[in-house]
């Protein structure tokens, strides 16, 4: 069976400041996130600087190119089973605004490849890369909440060895006052807090279950010639939720 990037959190890790996260170093183990990172599909980063790019959990599984580990990989992590194990994580920090998980497998499907409409719960395990910013300080996108849709995010840090960039962690913040709207790309400065940055780091794991002040984004990176690269796990309904 693979080991998925869950496996070693415990209840004790779940921190609830400025709202209910998890933080796990050495989340997988080591030789087989070496391998992770040697065998990283090519996802044709684009162009511009400090821009995303996306591998979802469907292509990882069903490409003939993309390396086993991989195939393993987006197999495990976008199974049935794994929001439900995140919902049993956080118990009573699990959100009620969220709706009760179906028990059968059924019910899940993948994004992208399904629909809600026979699948109310679809999931993901996407690989997601961003490209260099050799000549400015840049974020692909700063503080902001997820799709109100979205149940959780769990973000997999895969820095690669040579990578000697300065910066790029995920920031967590609160808010200073009530935004006028919560679905925008990005947040004013004045409106949010910055409360802790999680590093960039190769096996690090952040996940929280989505919430209307979940907010966080990418801290900017120094120019730099690397990219960025981190496997995105998630599952979403059909309508949103906040």
């Amino acid at each position: 069976m693979t080991p998925t990037i869950f496996d070693k959190l415990q209840p004790s890790d779940i921190r609830s400041d400025p709202f209910p996260h998890a933080v796990l170093q050495d989340a997988l183990p080591s030789d087989l996130c070496a391998a992770l990172i040697a065998n990283r599909p090519d996802s044709r980063p684009s162009k511009r600087p400090a821009t995303r790019t996306v591998m979802p959990a469907w292509m990882l599984r069903d490409l003939d190119f993309v390396h086993p580990v991989w195939r393993d990989f987006a197999r495990a992590h976008s199974d049935a089973s794994i929001a439900r194990r995140v919902r049993d994580l956080f118990g009573s920090f699990w959100p009620d605004h969220l709706p009760a998980l179906p028990e059968d497998d059924a019910a899940y499907g993948l994004h992208g490849k399904h629909g809600h409409d026979t699948h109310p719960v679809l999931c993901d395990a996407r690989l997601e890369t961003i490209s260099p910013n050799p000549d400015e300080t840049a974020s692909h996108r700063r503080q902001h909440l997820d799709n109100g849709n979205r149940l959780f995010s769990a973000l997999f840090y895969l820095r690669a060895p040579e990578d000697d960039s300065t910066d790029g962690g995920l920031t967590l913040f609160r808010f200073r006052r009530t935004p006028e709207r919560l679905d925008v790309f990005e947040f004013d400065d004045r409106d949010v807090e910055a409360v802790v940055t999680v590093p960039y780091a190769a096996n690090t794991l952040v996940l929280f279950p989505n919430r209307p002040d979940a907010i966080h984004g990418a801290q900017p990176r120094r120019p730099t010639r690397h990219d960025r690269a981190y496997v995105f796990v998630t599952a979403e309904v059909e309508k949103p939720l906040f």
